[in-house]
């Protein structure tokens, strides 16, 4: 015989090796994934051993026909449990649960258990897959055994298509093709009798330690900690387990200072110290880096007094100078906030959110101390991650509502315009107030989806009601400061006009002046000037409160100041603030502001801010935001109030 190919053998054996040297060599993943890996590449080079010795004994006539066959049987029986070990790694990757996981397992052992009752029949009775003159040929039972291997290779895939969520699409498709790649090795192995299977498990075995168990892709290069990536897996599979640990997570307070005062390379020393530090403190299991300057120790400690104790010798070293070779002995601080899992949060995106806001809370109330996050109120932070699920979906539905508020013009004793005001009405949560979901999507960046939503809808509306025809001139759209600070987001607000066909005079920008908006960059500059030079005008919301200031009038476009109704409720309580507002309104209509007073309740308040100064009223005494149709039955008559005072 034997002319069978053994280059591809040697091959697998010199990668598997290399494999064996690099997992050893290198600093452990602490990852269950990770030593279903090494199990993989073990089996492959059992496999190719047994297959390349098999070979050359019978190619030596050490052993016959049977005898080789023997070994045939054994190698055929690695080369199915392989499969079964790659699928048990996918399972443990794709983070199936302990229960299926279980089951799934069971069924492959009984796969495993047929394969191994043909694998042993074999040379006796040639019902599976042997060797006969030079060529591999198929038994009686060779048929059921390529299925069963098939039913491996479906169930991996099964698995890893149902659980692709949990990874990045990249690696959903590096497990699946490997998975098809290994197939078409079988089938070209049995196809042209090449041995070339163990060579494309080898193959697979290598392109997963590059890919995805490569620990450069799991560990800081400066600290050689585990980073947040190796972090985020290794709690994603404790917590689908529900086991019970804690977390450590310790801060260094202020550490820009620290680099700013000694410098960069001190400050990378510093970070290695901590680190080694607490990798070295005894109950810690494993620590990963998370964020630049701060660490998360992972231990199995369930009682809250022992995670105290050990959070009490981190703290006390802290107490103590650092030192690096190129300074002197450096203090720093550390705010260390300790989490029980699953009692804090039983999934690692909830786990996240808590240990964010925990340490948040922590810095601000007990810099350099130790905080417990279960005595902290998480319930403010949840109830705004509700909230924020919310404003999502309704954006994704597009279920945000849009109601108007008139504005009615004192001169012309009609409503002349309105202010669109956003609502939400969720499922679960019922409504929402704006003054709560507006400032949550401003800081989670879902307020730039929302303000487009709310433009097109009352672009629509304009379009479909034919306002242009109606005595409403324009409609007010507020915008957020989050929004002008969008590159080029005039282009935004450009191209949706002109997709509905609606004149710029028909849409007025309202904005509220905030601490970022004052002396704005060039970026709300730029998008402020566009829009103004298309003809949208720009009118400043609740003047009065918050930051607003003489330069910033006297240097922006505004077309339209709206006095806050607080200040106008004030005025009709304090004889001061009526005098301040009263010289306030001669003011802008000294600069040739046209002026909306808002909060408008009584015909008191009306009186006297017409009296005053006052050219539009908007409040209650008018109308309250409502629906769009009820807002068209409203401007088409004049409010009975007005009527009866113009009679």
């Amino acid at each position: 015989m034997l002319e069978w190919n053994l280059q591809y053998n040697f091959a697998t054996i010199v990668i598997c090796i290399l494999m064996m040297v690099w997992y050893f060599h290198q600093k452990k993943i602490p990852l269950s994934s990770y030593v279903f890996f090494l199990k993989f590449n073990v089996s492959i080079f059992i496999c190719t051993i047994i297959e390349t010795t098999g070979v050359l004994l019978y190619r030596n006539e050490v052993i016959g026909e049977f005898g080789f066959n023997v070994v045939m049987a054994a190698y055929s029986f690695m080369a199915c449990l392989i499969s079964v070990i790659y699928a048990c790694f996918v399972f443990e990757y794709m983070h199936v649960g302990d229960k299926n996981k279980f089951f799934l397992k069971c069924f492959l052992y009984v796969i495993l258990s047929v394969t191994l009752i043909i694998d042993i029949l074999t040379p006796f009775t040639k019902i599976g897959f042997y060797f006969y003159s030079n060529r591999y040929v198929v038994g009686s039972f060779g048929a059921l055994y390529a299925l069963l291997s098939g039913v491996s290779v479906i169930t991996g895939i099964a698995v890893i298509i149902v659980k692709r969520k949990k990874i990045a699409a990249s690696r959903v498709y590096i497990l699946i093709s490997s998975i098809l790649f290994s197939s078409v090795m079988f089938v070209v192995q049995l196809r042209f009798t090449v041995s070339i299977l163990c060579f494309g498990f080898a193959i697979v075995c290598l392109t997963l330690y590059n890919y995805i168990f490569n620990p450069a892709l799991y560990i800081d290069n400066l600290t050689q900690l585990y980073n947040k990536d190796c972090m985020r897996e290794y709690l994603e599979y404790r917590l689908d387990r529900g086991k019970v640990f804690s977390i450590i997570l310790v801060a260094m307070d202020d550490f820009k200072y620290i680099n700013k005062t000694y410098g960069v390379d001190t400050g990378d020393n510093l970070l290695v110290q901590v680190g080694n530090y607490l990798r070295g403190v005894e109950g810690v299991d494993v620590v990963f880096g998370y964020g630049s300057d701060q660490f998360g120790a992972v231990c199995n400690k369930k009682s809250l007094e022992e995670i105290k104790s050990l959070v009490d010798i981190v703290q006390t070293r802290f107490k103590h100078p650092w030192y690096s070779e190129s300074s002197a002995g450096v203090m720093m601080s550390s705010s260390i906030c300790c989490f029980e899992c699953p009692k804090d949060a039983d999934n690692y995106g909830n786990l996240i959110e808590v240990m964010d806001y925990a340490m948040s809370m922590a810095k601000k109330t007990n810099k350099g101390g130790i905080s417990i996050a279960g005595n902290m109120d998480l319930s403010k932070m949840r109830s705004e991650k509700e909230i924020e699920k919310a404003v999502k979906l309704a954006i994704d539905r597009n279920e945000l509502m849009v109601y108007y508020q008139p504005i009615f013009s004192v001169e012309k004793n009609l409503y002349n315009s309105a202010e669109a005001l956003v609502r939400l009405n969720d499922e679960k949560l019922g409504w929402i107030s704006p003054e709560v979901f507006i400032p949550i999507a401003e800081k989670n960046g879902l307020i730039i989806a929302l303000g487009n939503q709310v433009l097109r809808s009352v672009c629509k509306f304009i379009r479909d009601n034919k306002l242009k025809e109606s005595s409403v001139e324009y409609i007010e759209v507020n915008i957020s400061p989050v929004q002008l600070q969008q590159p080029e987001y005039y282009k935004t607000v450009i191209g949706i006009l002109e997709e509905y066909d609606v004149k710029p005079s028909q849409i007025n920008i309202e904005i509220t002046e905030t601490a970022n908006m004052v002396g704005g960059s060039d970026i709300v500059n730029e998008n402020i000037k566009k829009i103004v030079d298309y003809g949208i005008t720009l009118s400043l919301d609740d003047y009065g409160s918050g930051y607003s200031n003489l330069d910033y009038i006297n240097h922006m476009p505004f077309h339209i100041i709206k006095i806050d109704k607080y200040i106008i409720w004030d005025a009709f309580e304090n004889i001061k603030a009526g005098i301040t507002l009263e010289y306030t309104i001669r003011m802008l209509n000294a600069l040739q502001y046209m002026i909306v007073a808002e909060g408008v309740e009584t015909k008191e308040q009306k009186d006297h801010l017409a009296d005053i100064g006052c050219h539009y009223m908007q409040g209650w005494y008018y109308s309250k935001a409502v629906a769009a149709d009820e807002f068209m039955d409203a401007i088409k008559k004049i409010p009975e109030q007005e009527k009866t005072a113009h009679n």
